[in-house]
């Protein structure tokens, strides 16, 4: 196809034979997944709308489908009975109109009068700087997708806030319906650009068309300059509210990431518009994940996906016009007041036939497979996978009581610019920790005892066969995807 493809192109039908062919060239890439949703053609990222509606699940995503960088965003559609085979339903979103000139960014989906509600933010640029619109679409059991005709439901910021204001999550709270919004304020002024300080912006209504303005939440953390993506659940009684904050400083084991995803556990006052903060921590401990969202599953299962990537990330296959994809579905639960998140048991049920031996070494044929093991946190380990030449490690340190992932002896190299190695702390784990490692070809989602700790991360091996190395003989059981 001769037409350029620019940053703010959107789909027309003059493109299908150009997305066609690049289908049909992204089937021969080494790389891709059999069980994590990923993108046929172009760049996925941030998971939007999930939901289960009309019995299936709902999963909407960002999509940019010409190439594999950042370009204008569209929703991708999926939907799927378990939560391991996707069935690909093609455009949901395509941002064709002057309100979402460039782009349909991120949003959540609520289900109300036996419709499904898209709340999504309608990119917006001007000369001057961004203007903040919020737009909704509603689509009914049929699968039809009709966008508001009154968009944007919302526009503009509060005076003082960014135009930056970003990715609706609707809730119901008290008979009453909520929005957050996540954005940033200024402390001096008016200005353009990003704010100063993250915000998490509070709208109310009562038809889920006419927002009024509350004010912000008093959050008792660092917030960045900006917060992306809220969304939130209630597990056992506790608010658990997800955020992606930009502007983290680095610690010496956390937010080693460009962006990083926290939780924070507790008590959600709509009313005072307060938080009562009991546990906050960072959601992954990997390279690859950021705007995760949450949502309620078939019988109301708290469950997360996120997006496996993070920012704008250089990768090995990034000539091959595909990009990313999404992280397994995960159930989600409170322990100890902490939350852990673990694939759904469909997910795992893919597995069959589990092998189980002592060995200081073992091979596996082909790059699709669970792994369980144990660590003992007193005693220093290292693990590979790969090959002599081409592998990734997990070291575990007993001495500074840290778990560590080492990307830097693969033969292809990954955004070496933020670094080779990410780490989490174990102090707080228990001396002997299952590991439990879902291998999906260059997906992988590593847990420390079912989710108190997750890695997750691409790997580019060059070799399909995986030998996997321990420094001491090890009881490891093994099974590869049926």
């Amino acid at each position: 196809m001769s037409k350029k493809i620019e940053k703010y192109t959107f789909y027309t039908t003059e493109w299908q034979e150009h997305l066609s062919q690049l289908e049909e060239k992204i089937k021969e890439s080494a790389y891709l997944p059999k069980y994590h949703l990923y993108p046929k053609t172009g760049l996925m990222n941030d998971p939007n709308g999930l939901s289960y509606f009309n019995g299936k699940y709902q999963v909407f995503y960002q999509w940019f489908p010409f190439d594999s960088f950042h370009g204008m965003k569209h929703w991708g559609h999926a939907t799927s009975e378990d939560l391991v085979k996707f069935k690909d339903e093609g455009f949901a979103l395509i941002p064709d109109e002057e309100y979402e000139k460039n782009g349909a960014y991120s949003g959540n989906a609520f289900e109300y009068n036996d419709e499904l509600y898209l709340f999504y933010t309608a990119n917006y640029k001007t000369n001057t700087g961004k203007v903040a619109k919020q737009a909704l679409a509603i689509m009914d059991k049929k699968g039809t997708i009709t966008k508001y005709p009154k968009n944007p439901i919302l526009e503009g910021a509060p005076k003082g806030f960014s135009q930056e204001l970003r990715d609706p999550f609707v809730f119901k709270r008290n008979s009453s319906f909520y929005m957050l919004l996540g954005g940033g304020r200024f402390l001096e002024g008016e200005q353009t650009g990003f704010g100063d300080i993250g915000e998490l912006l509070l709208y109310k209504s009562t038809n889920l068309v006419d927002w009024t303005y509350q004010g912000t939440i008093d959050l008792p953390i660092d917030k960045g300059y900006m917060l992306e993506c809220p969304s939130l659940v209630t597990i056992d009684g506790k608010d658990v509210l997800f955020l992606s904050p930009m502007g983290y400083e680095k610690e010496t084991y956390r937010y080693q990431n460009r962006f990083s995803s926290i939780y924070l556990v507790g008590q959600l006052d709509v009313e005072k518009r307060t938080f009562a903060l009991e546990h906050v921590d960072e959601l992954d401990a990997g390279f690859d994940y950021y705007a995760p969202q949450s949502f309620y599953g078939k019988n109301q299962l708290p469950l997360t996906f996120g997006w496996f990537g993070c920012g704008e990330q250089v990768y090995p296959i990034d000539t091959e016009g595909w990009k990313h994809g999404l992280t397994t579905a995960q159930e989600m639960r409170l322990v100890d007041g902490k939350l852990r998140r673990f694939p759904t048991e469909e997910v795992q049920k893919q597995f069959t036939d589990k092998q189980t031996i002592r060995t200081n070494q073992l091979l596996l044929e082909y790059p699709y497979y669970h792994l369980q093991f144990e660590l003992n946190k007193e005693q220093e380990s290292t693990i590979c996978f790969g090959t002599k030449d081409d592998f990734w490690q997990l070291n575990l340190d007993e001495k500074k009581e840290i778990v560590t992932i080492d990307r830097g002896h693969l033969a292809k190299k990954i955004d070496t610019e933020y670094g080779m190695k990410r780490t989490c702390e174990i102090a707080e784990l228990a001396n002997n920790i299952t590991v439990d490692v879902f291998v999906d070809n260059s997906f992988i989602e590593l847990y420390l005892n079912e989710g108190e700790r997750v890695f997750s991360f691409r790997v580019f091996l060059e070799s399909e066969q995986t030998t996997i190395s321990f420094s001491k003989e090890t009881e490891a059981t093994w099974a590869y995807l049926k």
